[in-house]
Order: C-alpha cells, then sequence, then structure tokens
C-alpha cells in the first residue's frame, strides 16, 4: 500500500507542476518518470522509476535516476536478496540510484529509441516478518547495499510533450564481494515529463 502512495504522489506532483516548468526558457533540464508493470528474474511486479535528465546536446543526456521494484517473492529473488534465516513468505524489495548516460540515436515523430548506460548503487531491503500489534506495524528487515552498473535501450511514444507510453529493458550487475549476480528488468507503463 505505501507503493501506492508513493506513486499517486508521484503523479499529482508531475501533473501539478507541469504550468510552472513549461514556462521554463532552458530546455536543459527535464524530469521524467514511468509507472507501469516490471518483468524480471527477481519478480514480476508494479515498478516506478523517475530521473532527472541534463541535456548535453540534441541526443545525449546525463541522467539521474531512482527506480524500485517492490514486493519480489524471495524465492525469486534470493540471488540479490540479504541472506535470511527463514524465507518462506518474505518479500524483496529493490532499488537503485544511478547516474546514467543515455543516448538517443534518432527520432521518427512522437517516436524516440534510445541505448542507456551507468553506474550506481543497488540496494535489496528483504522484509523477513511483517506483523501488525494493534495499530502499529513491526517489521524484520535485512539490507544489502551494493555498487552496481547497468546497460540497458528503450523506446517512448510521446502522445503529448508531458505524457507517453514507455518500454525499457535494462541489465543490472550487482558487484559483490564473491559473485555479480544480474537483474533482468522489462518495465511497461505510461511516462510523464517535466521540460
Amino acid at each position: 500500500m505505501p507503493m501506492r502512495r508513493i506513486a499517486l504522489a508521484m503523479l499529482i506532483a508531475l501533473s501539478l507542476a507541469v504550468p510552472a516548468f513549461a514556462q521554463s526558457k532552458d530546455g536543459r533540464l527535464s524530469l521524467n518518470a514511468a509507472v507501469g508493470p516490471s518483468f524480471a528474474n527477481v519478480g514480476t511486479t508494479f515498478s516506478t522509476t523517475t530521473g532527472l535528465d541534463v541535456k548535453v546536446n540534441d541526443r545525449t543526456m546525463l541522467v539521474g535516476e531512482f527506480g524500485m521494484i517492490p514486493r519480489a517473492p524471495f524465492r525469486e529473488a534470493a540471488e540479490i536478496a540479504a541472506p535470511v534465516p527463514v524465507a518462506s513468505d518474505a518479500r524483496v524489495n529493490a532499488y537503485h540510484w544511478n547516474g546514467n548516460l543515455k543516448v538517443r540515436p534518432f527520432e521518427i515523430g512522437p517516436v524516440s529509441p534510445y541505448v542507456t548506460g551507468g553506474l550506481g548503487s543497488f540496494t535489496s531491503d528483504t522484509v523477513v516478518s511483517d506483523v501488525m500489534v494493534g495499530s502499529t506495524r513491526f517489521e524484520d528487515r535485512r539490507r544489502a547495499t551494493n555498487f552496481a552498473t547497468n546497460v540497458g535501450a528503450g523506446l517512448n511514444y510521446r502522445i503529448n510533450d508531458w505524457v507517453g507510453i514507455g518500454a525499457d529493458y535494462r541489465t543490472f550487475f550487482v558487484h559483490r564481494d564473491d559473485s555479480t549476480p544480474r537483474v533482468h528488468r522489462f518495465s511497461t507503463g505510461v511516462t510523464f515529463a517535466l521540460k
């Protein structure tokens, strides 16, 4: 339920902020968000991604990005999750912070494909137990944060200047001491942009 509230708050903030950002004279900065289903080797779930783009030139931009894949089943996400003693109904919330270089090689009308790559961190937050006592929630969590790199590609179809439909494929390489597990994620959904 908190993830739905966060996504709803992001949508409301984006819809209310459009007029103020649309009057900007400098088109170098834009705020983007994507909300929709995510299909990954760590589980199929709902995901959100947001990023601040700084335009370098007409085809290249630097992107500061945050994304989350909430409530993946532990049995599917065990490779990236923090070790836990009992994992029968545990869930894993995955978060990534990264700085990427994004290149759009061409645009055909409202369609713009891109390739991207960068580095940052990948956090897996394993919720082992979640107990309500009265009106208070007690959670037993295990967290692991690791350096990560990523590469990917995607496609955006702009319906108008602020709303579109997008698809993004990304592979995250989670660098740990003894292994480098990979998270392959394909996400689709509605995209929002403030320029």
